[in-house]
């Protein structure tokens, strides 16, 4: 990257870190924190989970939870048991949830930097209550752009569902990634060039997120210095055009921007992905969500998914498959044609989304185990140059 491109990205990123710093600061100060959002566990207590769960339930109440921290990331997570009184366990109420909160300052900057803090409450919030789709229920969403601070109530699947979360360490079977591309279509279906995208502009599209990952992580370098550290995972063919490559993202995704909207998970790779324990595929993560083409989405589930293998014999009946599903979902009856053109152009996106992960820089968290990380990046390079992404680009 260059040095004008460089001095940018520091000259963006300096401002905002001072700005959220100052009012991270200012939450310390005696009657300043913002308990609307509690992101420590301290912070939660009976009558907030009250005021979040039973306001709509005349007569119910919480009278107990036990909360226990859980594993963390891009976010820092709690799981709740709730118990409610008999009011509350007439009406139904949940009793398992997991939480998503913006608590370490690295957290917050990142996502705040990024522009991604409103996008995860804001689907659970907004978007998810109108999808009949395999997702966690959402019961509390709410984000503050100015401190950071940003909580995500949901359904712990993991005990309700019995889910299962994949990694790539683990072969998806054909029939598991038609269910994952079906329940996919449906939220495609859903919300294929509606209105309602339009009264959420924190919906970014492909590639307005890219230029602020760009911008925030320089990703272009951090791509080469990536391909650099692991040479072996793609392909021979690939270092050559590496920097055409990037070239060939940014316009791909502008190419998904310009085509038809619809409602993107926005980072569908298969670590978001799990199994319910009756086999069901479902996704979770939802806070990179975007309004966009079907084809960054539909890419990205497929080329980080499927072993390279199983990829080549399946990916065209699957986007066949899912075509077929779209239509039946409320979309277009699209052309095979320009579907696979438009799976090829933005098979590019998922190996810069993962290559960074590797030549990450001394301050940037570590959003994925390496193994996994690796895996990704070897599936998503080889798929790049087995569909001449660069060439579909400019077809």
């Amino acid at each position: 990257m260059s040095g004008t491109a460089t001095s940018d990205r520091a000259e963006g990123v300096l401002p905002g870190a001072l700005k959220l710093g100052g009012h991270v600061l200012a939450e310390k100060l005696p009657g300043r924190r913002a308990r609307a959002i509690p992101m420590r566990t301290s912070e939660v207590d009976a009558q907030w989970f009250d005021q979040v769960l039973t306001a709509e339930h005349p007569g119910a109440r919480v009278e107990s939870f036990e909360i226990d921290d859980a594993d963390g990331g891009t976010t820092s997570r709690w799981r709740a048991t709730v118990h409610y009184n008999e009011a509350g366990r007439r009406a139904g109420l949940p009793e398992h949830l997991f939480a998503k909160t913006t608590l370490t300052f690295t957290q917050r900057l990142t996502q705040y930097l990024a522009h991604a803090l409103p996008g995860e409450p804001g689907f659970f919030r907004h978007l998810r209550p109108g999808l009949d789709i395999e997702a966690p229920r959402g019961y509390f969403g709410a984000a503050d752009t100015r401190t950071g601070r940003s909580l995500t109530l949901l359904e712990d699947v993991g005990v309700t569902r019995q889910a299962h979360f994949c990694t790539p360490l683990e072969r998806v079977t054909r029939v598991q990634m038609e269910d994952l591309l079906a329940n996919m279509a449906r939220w495609h279906g859903h919300y294929w060039q509606s209105p309602q995208l339009n009264d959420h502009g924190w919906l970014k599209t492909p590639a307005a997120h890219f230029r602020n990952f760009d911008r925030l992580l320089g990703m272009r370098k951090r791509a080469e210095v990536g391909l650099r550290r692991a040479p072996e995972l793609v392909p021979d063919t690939l270092p050559p055009v590496r920097r055409e490559l990037y070239d060939a993202c940014g316009r791909a995704l502008l190419i998904a921007e310009q085509a038809p909207h619809t409602l993107l998970h926005g980072d569908p790779h298969i670590g978001n992905a799990y199994i319910c324990g009756d086999g069901r595929m479902g996704f979770t993560d939802w806070q990179l969500v975007m309004r966009g083409s079907w084809a960054f989405d539909v890419a990205y589930t497929i080329t980080s998914g499927l072993e390279v293998a199983d990829r080549r014999a399946w990916e065209r009946d699957l986007i066949a498959f899912y075509i077929d599903r779209l239509s039946a979902a409320g979309g277009p009856a699209l052309s095979f044609e320009s579907a696979w053109l438009a799976y090829r152009q933005q098979s590019l996106y998922p190996y810069f989304a993962w290559m960074i992960t590797i030549g990450r820089g001394a301050l940037m968290p570590e959003f994925q185990p390496a193994d996994i990380c690796r895996a990704i990046v070897h599936r998503t390079a080889t798929a790049i140059m087995d569909l001449e992404a660069l060439r579909a680009v400019d077809d």
